[in-house]
């Protein structure tokens, strides 16, 4: 389950965003990938496509936007809520920790912005038709995650699903799932549905997870669709599994090893069962939604971007084969990925990091999971003791919250906290940084910041940070970029 707490108010002194969040996750909040049966392990390559389009390309490749709204709640002093919290992590040690413990090596270095290469497709220039495609505006008093609708099948079945970058299978519950979250789908209405007898199974350390097979069927994402995706297709679903959303698209990487598509399903065997987990972000095996439009040159640029509001305001969204100016400022600077992290690998869209800084004081270095999934930060708890440390005040919260996180004064005066790219620091809103009081009247705050050994000196970088600066993750030249969120 997503990360949710109750805030306040907002500083004004904070420049980089202007509307205020309460606090949630995604991306994730879901998260995927764990203790998990798979299958299989055929060999294919995943390769990159299409270079950047001219304008009489725009009818066969396509860009469009996914819009996300933010539950929220109004008024009220931030709260943090411990459960949530906790449960959150439990699932982050296991979508990071299971493939990440046979890790060898690890790389910190920092490497240079990619500056000079040409820039992706802006949805505002788009010399065509703009694809939109309204998400869920679901109000429950608080500002849970970002999550939008996907149809499945033929005809199109529409329902929800959390996009996170931190996995990379498509979960997609059935109709005859009696514990699953809706809008479930229907495989008897559809035309091209096609179910394997292959399982599909995932868990977290939280006690939650889903069951079923895999199998194919046409997937629709604003106006994007890929015949023949595969996917899990759940029909029990265990220990809150889902949120207000039914599903989850997974956007990371599959393994080095090859990935399932429809046609190889079906020539599965027994004897798969018999060959160890690879290390891959993906419990299926499959290629996921996004690299099956970028491979097939379906897009106007091989990226996707998220501008994430905060505090319930319209304006979040998923831009897929574009980014949109409008809602960033400068220029977007590119930041290499770090496969040197995950033994060459690209499991996940990391990139190096010289470390955190706080007020001109920074810390070991590590490399950045930028996971939409995923609604806190995550460091090795080394590096959040040297970042605590400096602020004055601030202790380890007792075992009843749980191993890693930390307190701070509630009244403290926060100098910038930030992340450091390529020489570039990225910061984060205090109010982001802040997930709330201990208990209601406490004086007591807890960090935004989690000390977790995920290995290969990973850090996990959630909504917290996302929401502060607009991100794009590019396939073609393996690089994840950032520019100031209006």
């Amino acid at each position: 389950m997503p990360f949710t707490a109750i805030e306040e108010t907002i500083d004004p002194s904070f420049t980089s965003n202007t509307t205020r969040s309460l606090y949630s996750f995604t991306p994730k909040d879901i998260a995927m990938l764990a203790i998990t049966f798979t299958t299989l392990l055929l060999a294919s390559t995943l390769s990159s496509a299409s270079p950047a389009p001219s304008p009489r390309d725009f009818q066969r490749r396509s860009a469009s936007v996914v819009n996300f709204h933010r539950h929220t709640i109004e008024g009220g002093k931030k709260v943090f809520n411990a459960d949530a919290a906790r449960q959150e992590r439990a699932r982050v040690q296991v979508k990071y920790g299971n493939a990440n413990q046979r890790i060898s090596s690890t790389s910190s270095a920092t490497k240079r912005a990619l500056k000079t290469v040409g820039q992706p497709f802006d949805i505002n220039k788009r010399a065509g038709k703009e694809g939109k495609d309204p998400l869920i505006d679901e109000f429950n008093q608080i500002d849970v995650l970002y999550y939008g609708p996907m149809s499945v099948g033929t005809p199109a079945q529409e329902t929800t699903v959390d996009f996170d970058t931190g996995s990379s299978d498509l979960i997609v519950p059935m109709s005859n799932c009696r514990s699953c979250t809706g809008p479930l789908f229907n495989s008897a209405r559809s035309t091209t549905f096609k179910r394997s007898n292959t399982p599909f199974s995932t868990r977290f350390q939280d006690g939650s997870g889903a069951n079923g097979t895999l199998a194919t069927d046409t997937v629709t994402v604003a106006g994007l669709t890929v015949a023949g995706q595969v996917f899990g297709a759940i029909t029990s679903e265990s220990g809150g599994f889902s949120g207000p959303f039914a599903g989850l698209m997974g956007l990371g990487f599959t393994d080095k090893y090859g990935t399932l598509d429809s046609d190889s399903l079906s020539e599965l065997s027994a004897e798969l069962w018999s060959i160890p987990l690879a290390l891959s972000s993906a419990a299926s095996n499959a290629k996921p939604f996004f690299i099956n439009l970028a491979d097939s040159g379906s897009l106007a640029s091989n990226v996707f971007s998220f501008y994430m509001s905060r505090g319930g305001a319209d304006g979040s969204e998923l831009c897929i084969g574009c980014v949109n100016s409008e809602k960033y400022t400068g220029a977007i600077d590119y930041y290499p990925l770090d496969p040197s992290a995950t033994s060459g690998q690209q499991l996940y869209w990391n990139i190096p990091s010289s470390g955190l800084s706080y007020g001109g004081t920074r810390t070991s270095g590590f490399s950045a999971v930028i996971d939409s999934g995923t609604s806190l930060i995550y460091v090795t708890p080394a590096v959040a003791r040297q970042l605590y440390s400096k602020i004055p005040g601030a202790r380890q919260a007792p075992k009843s919250v749980g191993d890693g996180f930390w307190l701070f004064p509630c009244n403290a005066s926060l100098k910038p906290i930030s992340f450091n790219f390529g020489g570039e620091s990225y910061a984060i809103d205090p109010n982001d940084f802040n997930t709330g009081a201990l208990s209601e009247g406490s004086s007591d705050c807890v960090g935004g910041i989690i000390g977790e050994d995920l290995g290969g000196n990973l850090a996990i970088v959630g909504d917290e940070f996302m929401k502060n600066w607009y991100s794009v993750f590019d396939y073609n030249r393996r690089a994840v970029g950032f520019a100031k969120a209006k």
